[in-house]
């Protein structure tokens, strides 16, 4: 690392020769420093014998020779290996109190902080993505979970969809950004989750849609369905496990089926009390809770859907 310096011309056993001349004229101290710098055994040794000799000789016979030296051999030490640690530390062994000593202190002081503390702030900053990732995962879920409570507590079926506005379902959820798009059947609001896919060697993102759908007959509220597009349950059981689920898999396909259709049953029997009958077919679970009925199933286009119905006249 030293010999980085050793480009830059240094002064030899012939300038010592005539500098004997000049020597003679010269004071004893400032001569002997001078002769230190030249037979300075090594570029470190040299560096700090011309400090040296520039820090004390101020008015020196040689200062301005040994100025013309030591100054690029120095900046050009500090720029080449004096920004490593172990430059830095070189640095410091023969300049002390060099132009640069305390920048390369500072350096030395913040590269052993990092070394202590680089580590453990790896740590927590690969703890807290791992967290944000499994808080991903799991949100479609948890908004399938919380449309389905809602939709299920509306208290305003068969009544103008204005009603249903007023009352917490469209003013705190349902109308809130983003916000809805309308038709002449009802409404729709569409909800994008992004979550890494748990344990792929190779990093992935899976994006996720959730259709809330109002649904008027006549004008007047008869049903909500949540939507969950391209096999949906499949995300939602991934996001649940925090491991990846091929969509293509029958067995898992299934497995996502009934994890659903159990969930929502849970869900609707939590809220609606126990008065509620089930059955079932391959491609559906109806529970029916009074005049509200909830349908688990798949439509023709592959999409999962929850339905809740009212079937008050």
């Amino acid at each position: 690392m030293l010999a980085a310096g050793l480009s830059l011309a240094a002064p030899t056993l012939g300038s010592l020769g005539c500098a004997a001349t000049r020597a003679t004229f010269a004071a004893p101290r400032d001569y002997a420093a001078y002769r230190q710098w030249v037979l300075a055994d090594g570029f470190g040794e040299k560096l700090a014998a011309a400090w040296a000799y520039l820090r004390v000789q101020e008015r020196g016979e040689w200062r301005d020779e040994v100025a013309r030296w030591f100054f690029p051999a120095e900046q050009k030490f500090w720029t080449e290996a004096g920004r490593t640690p172990g430059g830095a530390a070189a640095y410091l062994q023969y300049l002390p109190d060099g132009p640069h000593a305390e920048e390369e202190r500072t350096f030395l002081r913040a590269w052993e902080i990092e070394q202590r503390e680089g580590p453990l702030r790896a740590k927590k900053a690969l703890e807290e993505a791992r967290k944000k990732a499994e808080v991903a995962r799991k949100a479609l879920g948890e908004a399938v979970e919380a449309w389905t409570r809602r939709a299920i507590a509306v208290g305003s079926w068969r009544e103008e969809q204005k009603q249903l506005e007023a009352g917490a379902f469209g003013d705190a959820y349902f109308r809130a950004p983003p916000a809805p798009i309308c038709d002449q059947d009802g409404c729709s609001k569409y909800l994008t989750f992004t979550y890494p896919v748990p344990e792929m060697t190779t990093p992935i993102d899976r994006t996720a849609v959730l259709e809330v759908r109002v649904e008027t007959t006549a004008g007047l509220l008869t049903a909500v369905s949540l939507v969950l597009p391209k096999r949906g349950f499949v995300q939602w059981l991934e996001g649940t496990e925090g491991r990846p689920i091929d969509g293509g898999d029958p067995s898992a396909r299934a497995e996502s089926i009934t994890r659903a259709r159990n969930r929502v049953e849970t869900i609707v029997r939590e809220v609606r009390g126990g008065a509620c009958t089930t059955d079932e077919a391959d491609e559906v679970r109806r529970i029916t809770c009074g005049d509200l009925r909830v349908a688990i199933g798949t439509s023709l286009a592959g999409d999962d859907v929850i339905r809740i119905v009212s079937l008050a006249p």
